[in-house]
């Protein structure tokens, strides 16, 4: 069995085609959300922001609104952002399934 999958994950993720901007300190990059879960992100960026593991982050989109979380991993020119759990990130998490899915 792959590494991949034997991790078990806390939430269930969906794949995702959702375009947005992630900025953090050192600068910001358009991309594309390729995956979502009610407890984070995997935003796959156009440029390089420097990112790195532990940087607050905030994320916009049409379908998601503004989001803000923090940077839990980066590799190549993908980035994984633990989100900032609230009843607002959970409403507009809820919103971009009920509408957009």
């Amino acid at each position: 069995m792959a590494y991949k999958d034997s991790v078990e994950r806390a939430t269930q993720r969906t794949q995702t085609k959702i375009t947005g901007t992630v900025t953090v300190k050192s600068g910001s990059s358009s991309g594309i959300v390729k995956d979502l879960s009610a407890e984070g992100i995997c935003f796959q960026l156009l440029f390089d922001i420097g990112a790195k593991t532990g940087q607050e982050v905030t994320i916009r989109s049409e379908e998601l609104g503004f989001l803000t979380g923090m940077v839990r991993w980066y590799r190549g020119d993908k980035i994984g952002i633990k989100l900032n759990l609230s009843s607002n990130t959970a409403a507009q998490i809820s919103s971009y399934y009920k509408h957009f899915r």
